[in-house]
């Protein structure tokens, strides 16, 4: 069995939160103590995917959804993950 990649983990978390596995306050919580701990390891596997992550799930996604709804927050951060996700399937990183 392989070992689960940093870009795996954080993946699953936020996956966690948008199957409302994860409370909102559990990834708001979590999400930067996540990519603190996984950013160096996501930086040696691949520094253009973790900076595109990171631009999308990070900055654009949580830094800025603090005043959002429940539903538009998760609808945001829905948005920010599709997008991630389209610049992996465009082998844009």
């Amino acid at each position: 069995m392989r070992k689960k990649s940093a870009f795996d983990e954080m993946i699953n978390f936020v996956q966690e939160y948008l199957n409302g596995t994860a409370s909102r306050l559990d990834f708001e919580l979590d999400f930067n103590y996540y990519l603190i701990k996984n950013y160096p390891k996501m930086e040696r596997e691949n520094s253009e995917l973790a900076e595109c992550f990171n631009f999308y799930i990070g900055e654009q996604g949580h830094d800025i959804a603090e005043k959002l709804s429940n539903s538009e927050h998760k609808n945001l951060i829905r948005k920010q993950f599709n997008e991630f996700k389209s610049a992996l399937r465009d082998n844009f990183y």
